[in-house]
């Protein structure tokens, strides 16, 4: 598979094809690629018997901080497998591509670990938007490809056959918040849900959030009472926050990356706008730099999450903390999780004896079940049970290699920490309402 890989990728460079990054084909040096472990174990270039995941996250830039945090998590189960022996006595190694959040950068990235490299699998890239393009390559190249988190509908809509995805998409992810309120409205007297507003950026991401928000408030007999759009890494926020108190909506719908979820935040308390509840969908709301920024300004904010601390899984989010000296927290759970999914579909090929190429690791994942727990004894720590890559279609939107089973934990910033509110069922605590902003 990697000869014909190469064969198509030397066409494509004589042909001048639109892909940019044409390299030797060899394998680049390690040192061009970021480690892949804090104990320096993937600065050392791969052996031939060694099998190689190639991710590709934001690594510098604005969203340096997110790409820290899935790449521990990934680093994290590698390490445990390769203590444990690897794959019958084969390593598991890790390279690094810098995306730099850009897409352009992440297509020759991903061509640069297919083609010089020869990375088995890739995973990747947390933005759709970067993921989107990336995706395209690996399907070119027939290369599998699995991203933990990035949730754009339209990534498992292509029709890709070597993409899959674990993290749950936007139309689950607003399904799940509107649920919530629904399910707040019907329990709490005090609460009132009967209308909502959307704030996001103007990415595409940004967009299905209002269309799915609109969608399933109105399934709900919930008023939408419209959207507001900022381009991300906007400097100032003060015109959208007065806009969005203008509308007076009982619940505001917020999505953003790190840095503007900061931006709004301040910016609230800022303008002394307190609506009565925020919900926000996980994203840049749960990064550790999110907290660390704003501080109490966050108390009472709502957050959908893929993960909460102490929720499932407390040994290994524990042993997480020591490792890294920081929680545990949506990102860093999912991508932990996808690389166990990898790592017992490794398993399964070997123990069928069948050879580990791009082929058998696409048609692996594409029959995978993982139910309760992964080969080495751990639970699935995310808020349900069973993984596995499925088709379907929802209201007109193809879902192809798509983990239909996840769903989203609602937490409630209190006392500077995620306290689950809902599902009722493992809820820590009641929603503190209205939201008491400090």
């Amino acid at each position: 598979m990697k000869k014909r890989l190469f064969t198509i990728f030397l066409a494509a460079c004589i042909l001048g094809s639109m892909l940019t990054g044409c390299g030797s084909g060899e394998k680049a040096p390690a040192s061009e690629a970021p480690s892949a472990s804090d104990d320096g174990s993937a600065e050392a270039p791969a052996d031939e018997d060694d099998i190689i995941i190639g991710a590709l996250y934001p690594m510098t830039g604005d969203l340096a901080d997110s790409g820290k945090t899935m790449q521990q998590g990934i680093d994290m189960a590698v390490e445990e497998v390769n203590e444990a022996g690897g794959i019958e006595g084969r390593q598991v190694k890790v390279i690094y591509g810098d995306t730099q959040g850009d897409s352009a950068t992440g297509m020759s990235e991903a061509e640069r670990l297919i083609t010089q490299e020869n990375v088995d699998v890739l995973i990747g890239c947390y933005q759709s938007g970067v993921t989107l393009t990336v995706a395209q390559i690996a399907e070119q190249y027939e290369v599998p490809m699995i991203t933990a988190n990035a949730t754009s509908d339209a990534i498992t809509g292509n029709g890709y056959q070597y993409f899959f995805r674990l993290a749950p998409t936007n139309m689950m992810f607003v399904r799940d918040m509107i649920q919530y309120i629904v399910d707040e409205s019907e329990s709490n007297s005090e609460f009132s849900g009967n209308s909502v507003a959307v704030i996001t950026d103007n990415s595409e991401v940004g967009q299905q959030t209002v269309q799915w928000a609109k969608y399933w408030a109105e399934q709900n007999g919930i008023q939408y009472l419209g959207e507001i759009l900022f381009t991300s890494g906007a400097a100032d926020l003060s015109s959208e926050v007065l806009q969005l108190k203008s509308m007076a909506p009982d619940v505001v719908i917020a999505d953003a990356y790190v840095s503007d979820a900061i931006l709004f935040t301040n910016t609230l308390s800022e303008q002394g706008y307190e609506p009565s509840l925020i919900v926000c969908k996980g994203n840049g709301f749960t990064e550790g730099a999110y907290l660390e920024s704003v501080g109490t300004r966050a108390d009472g904010i709502a957050v959908a999450t893929e993960f909460v601390v102490g929720s499932k899984g407390v040994e290994i989010s524990d042993k997480y903390y020591s490792k890294y000296g920081e929680e545990l927290n949506g990102h860093s759970a999912e991508a932990y999780t996808t690389a166990w999914v990898l790592i017992d579909a490794f398993k399964e090929i070997a123990a069928s004896q069948q050879e580990l190429s791009h082929s058998s690791i696409r048609d692996e994942l594409a029959k995978i079940v993982i139910d309760g727990s992964f080969s080495n004894g751990n639970e699935i720590i995310l808020p349900y049970d069973t993984i596995s890559f499925d088709e379907d279609e929802f209201d007109g939107a193809p879902y192809l290699n798509q983990n239909l089973n996840a769903t989203l934990t609602m937490t409630q910033i209190q006392d500077g920490s995620y306290v689950t509110i809902w599902p009722y069922e493992i809820a820590e605590s009641k929603l503190q309402y209205p939201a008491d902003y400090q």
